[in-house]
């Protein structure tokens, strides 16, 4: 939580965007991408010069690859699948040469940066974390940033398929703020998240044994008549309203940050996911040609089944 400044996170958001502008002359040359295969690659070389994980040019593809199968190839019962247990053996071994570096001196990370802060932490028995562990929790700065990749695509659906967003992104200073809200909660990422009980505890006349496995449903949360008016309507309007209780709004988890299981990462995604809106309707001109621009629910994450294709890409007011 010590990373999520808001200079950390603005420093961030700075770095995907100059990422996104140096990527665009190569979506030009290509005439016609699917835009969500070409967000991993700048989110990848964003994070990691952020998190202070050096990353050669020759590799920024590579590595970007296997961060996307962690979350986008894992929850796959065909053979990609497997790749995705693969990439996960070889970004760990990544991670875990970095940290080694970083203890030993070969490798120079800033004080202020994720990779610095998780290798030198400290338990709470004053032992720093073994290199594997650290090397977990580094890729889970990594892998999670690459994966605003699924938000990002949707804003580009939004302003796609939703009428009048555009004009209001332009004409009102604070309406960045309630679209990038009302697409995590209208669009849905990975459905659910489990846990198991620790203890014995009754909710709403259930009772929830010791050990039981429990699954918090995200979208239909975030989706219930009884918190959401019209909850199937695009309506970012409707933040205005809002009571901000981190129980009725769970895109990234519910109750506290620091105490509950809700996405530390949060303020980054809002803050990747300003920018995108900012360049897709104030920076960017692009053509969307007909394609099936369903969302495909059976999917993990939830996409577009075209992965939204764009041609004709390039910057210009």
């Amino acid at each position: 939580m010590g990373l999520m400044t808001p200079e950390r996170v603005r420093a961030l958001a700075q770095l995907f965007e100059a990422e996104w502008r140096r990527a665009v002359p190569g979506w030009t040359r290509k005439g016609e991408i699917v835009f969500y295969d070409e967000l991993h690659e700048p989110l990848t070389r964003a994070v990691c010069a952020w998190a202070g994980v050096p990353l050669p040019d020759d590799e920024a593809g590579n590595r970007a690859g296997e961060l996307r199968a962690l979350f986008d190839a894992a929850g796959s019962a065909s053979p990609r699948h497997l790749w995705s247990r693969l990439a996960r053996r070889r970004v760990d071994a990544w991670a875990k040469r970095i940290i080694e570096g970083i203890r030993a001196g070969s490798i120079g990370s800033g004080s202020g940066t994720a990779a610095y802060a998780i290798a030198w932490h400290r338990d709470r028995h004053d032992d720093l974390l073994s290199p594997h562990v650290a090397a977990v929790e580094l890729v889970n700065v990594l892998r999670p940033t690459v994966a605003i990749a699924v938000y990002i695509t949707f804003v580009a659906h939004a302003l796609q398929t939703c009428s009048g967003i555009r004009a209001a992104l332009v004409q009102q200073p604070d309406y960045a703020e309630l679209f990038v809200q009302e697409v995590r909660r209208f669009y849905p990422f990975f459905p659910a998240v489990v846990a198991r009980a620790s203890q014995d505890f009754e909710w709403e006349g259930m009772a929830f044994p010791e050990g039981r496995q429990v699954v918090l449903d995200l979208y239909g949360s975030n989706h219930d008549a009884a918190t959401w008016a019209d909850p199937q309507e695009f309506r970012p309007e409707r933040f205005r309203a809002w009571d901000e209780d981190s129980f009725n709004f769970i895109p990234q988890g519910g109750g506290d940050h620091y105490l509950g299981h809700r996405c530390p990462g949060e303020w980054i995604v809002l803050a990747i996911m300003k920018v995108a809106a900012h360049l897709l309707v104030n920076a960017m001109r692009y053509d969307v040609p007909d394609q099936d621009l369903s969302i495909d629910f059976a999917r993990l994450p939830a996409l577009p089944k075209s992965g939204f294709v764009m041609r004709n890409v390039h910057i210009g007011g």
